[in-house]
């Protein structure tokens, strides 16, 4: 670290003076000093995804999620109008309900159609990270869900189950390709209404695998066993922005980081995550408009 540092050096010698000692001084410098900046949009895009297991035990799960739908659009136009949202359950990902934006006559119904059992091919229903993958895969031109991703956009993919993922690989290589598609990390959250973990309750099984992949990536992990999921539709519309976390250019020496909002500096709202090599709010999230600056000092590589 960057600081005055002094140590001895000892030499031993068979000569009649024996050990000499010799006094040694440095001086540590950081290898760089650097600041980031961002200018927070005021309708951030924002690509959202539900995807429902098709699975009997789940109608009543189904009918809820469609009664809170708009609840969660409410909370969602607070933060910005500028939304996609798509609902995808088939074995594809191929999206069922048409590209529904804020300016989409009727989307509400047309939520709930899509999210509901009309005898789809469902063979992937209760491994929707199989799904999901299959999804980000089918948007390019051309295919079924083409013009839903947008480069800037956060990827939120919200999964409703209540039962474990069953995919047939680990929860990581479908959210790992995932994140390949999309092309960066910071842009990319899974949710989930899922049953509790570790230990289920008696409406459903624990949803290990989503579990995982919700904290992977930031998302919000919430229980389907729950009857009342208002509250849940502010949660999930907030993980829809990305307007929380601020990836660095580099790795930041993290006593060094300062964060700046409109020229002021943060304090106690923030955390520096290393993994991430990110500033992410834990509250008192910047909001659009706001501009945000990080400065920070930097390591030299050794080879």
């Amino acid at each position: 670290l960057e600081g005055a540092y002094t140590g001895t050096l000892a030499v031993v010698s068979n000569e009649p003076l024996g050990t000499r000692n010799a006094t040694q001084t440095g001086e540590g410098k950081y290898a760089a000093e650097l600041s980031d900046h961002w200018e927070l949009l005021e309708d951030p895009p924002s690509d959202i995804v539900f995807m429902v297991d098709q699975s009997c035990s789940m109608n009543d799960d189904v009918s809820r999620l469609a009664l809170n739908f708009s609840a969660f659009i409410a909370s969602l136009d607070t933060y910005t109008q500028n939304w996609h949202i798509m609902v995808a359950n088939p074995d594809n990902g191929c999206n069922t309900s048409g590209l529904l934006t804020s300016s989409t006559s009727g989307y509400q119904h047309l939520f709930t159609q899509a999210v509901g059992h009309y005898g789809i091919q469902t063979t992937y229903t209760e491994s929707l990270l199989t799904v999901a993958r299959n999804m980000v895969e089918n948007t390019d031109s051309g295919e079924c869900n083409q013009n839903f991703l947008r480069p800037q956009a956060m990827l939120h993919i919200i999964m409703v189950s209540d039962e474990p993922e069953q995919s047939p690989q680990s929860w990581d290589t479908y959210v790992n390709e995932i994140i390949a598609k999309k092309g960066n990390a910071s842009l990319v959250r899974l949710s989930a209404i899922a049953g509790d973990y570790p230990n289920g309750c008696s409406s459903a099984d624990p949803g290990s695998g989503y579990y995982e992949a919700v904290n992977y990536t930031g998302g919000e992990f919430l229980s389907i066993c729950s009857t009342n999921w208002t509250g849940y539709m502010a949660s999930l519309a907030h993980a829809s922005i990305n307007q929380d976390v601020f990836i660095l250019s580099t790795a930041a020496v993290e006593s060094t980081v300062r964060v700046y909002r409109n020229g002021i500096e943060e304090n106690g709202t923030w955390h520096y995550d290393a993994s991430l090599e990110a500033v992410v709010f834990d509250s008192n999230v910047p909001e659009g408009g706001d501009e945000i600056d990080i400065d920070y000092a930097v390591l030299a590589t050794c080879d």
